[in-house]
């Protein structure tokens, strides 16, 4: 196996990343917002007698005036079958990140080497592959969408425009306040607009003229993420949140995607975020551990 860094065009690494259905953070735009925000983003594809096996996209930052850390989010992306410790070890010692440094990645499996040293259990995600038939819901989720049809709400998809995605990220930030909990910074989903307008969607529910709820994607070749939303009390009422999502899956599979990432689920401590998401038909997935390479 060979190791190429920082040589594939950006229209190479979105064909092969296509092939895997990447999710956010190994794609090239998560990694130019990354970059610039100041940080620095490698890229390496892995090659085996010539053919593509493994994408690994790294963000890096400096810490203190002299350490280097570099984390891999789901990541590498195994496009072929290879020696994954073998090719793990290419990365780990070729990186071009000066030392001193610290190499982490969250992998997409167990640890395939006793080198990488678990840090952060796994997570669970919830992934609704495209397209999503009805029949494919869950009973009762399809049956409160039907209720919420027929209130009639104006559902809107447009491309987010400046002014509603500050509106959007201030309701996010107070909610983040009440419900103690942390996300990407706002300056992340303001770059990614600027680098990239036309991939952050937002699906609106109206009723007589006012907001009800709204949902924010990030759209990424041919998968998006759910990235940020917000309901009032009337949405919620309605099942305003249900009418976007659904909205969102036949739009998303009109314009080609495969898959959407709705993001983590956790049934203990969040229940009835996890049922949510999971009543769309989600398939619930494993990452790996966050590890340290040594």
């Amino acid at each position: 196996m060979k190791i190429f860094w920082d040589r594939a065009s950006q229209a190479e690494w979105e064909r092969l990343a296509d092939k895997t259905l990447a999710g956010m953070h190994q794609r090239w735009i998560y990694g130019a917002v990354h970059h610039a925000l100041g940080g620095t983003t490698h890229r390496a594809v892995i090659r085996d007698n010539g053919n593509p096996v493994a994408l690994c996209q790294c963000i890096c930052r400096r810490f203190g005036g002299f350490l280097n850390i570099s984390l891999t989010s789901i990541g590498p992306l195994w496009l072929a079958q290879c020696d994954r410790a073998a090719a793990i070890a290419l990365i780990r010692r070729t990186l071009p990140l000066p030392r001193p440094r610290l190499q982490l990645l969250t992998l997409t499996g167990s640890p395939p080497t006793r080198r990488l040293v678990p840090l952060v259990g796994p997570a669970t995600m919830a992934m609704r592959d495209l397209p999503a038939p009805a029949q494919s819901l869950q009973g009762k989720w399809r049956n409160i969408l039907k209720k919420a049809e027929k209130n009639n709400l104006d559902i809107r998809h447009q491309r987010c425009s400046p002014i509603a995605l500050r509106e959007l990220l201030a309701h996010d930030a107070q909610q983040q306040k009440v419900r103690a909990y942390r996300a990407l910074p706002a300056a992340f989903t303001h770059e990614w607009q600027r680098l990239a307008p036309d991939d952050l969607r937002l699906f609106t529910a109206h009723e007589a003229g006012h907001i009800l709820a709204q949902a924010l994607f990030l759209r990424h070749g041919n998968t998006a993420t759910y990235h940020i939303a917000h309901i009032s009390e009337r949405g919620r009422a309605t099942s305003a949140a249900r009418l976007l999502l659904w909205r969102s899956f036949q739009d998303f599979t009109a314009e080609g995607l495969a898959r959407i990432d709705l993001g983590r689920i956790d049934p203990e401590n969040a229940p009835g975020l996890a049922r949510f998401k999971m009543g769309t038909g989600a398939k619930a997935c494993t990452t790996g551990p966050t590890v340290l390479a040594l």
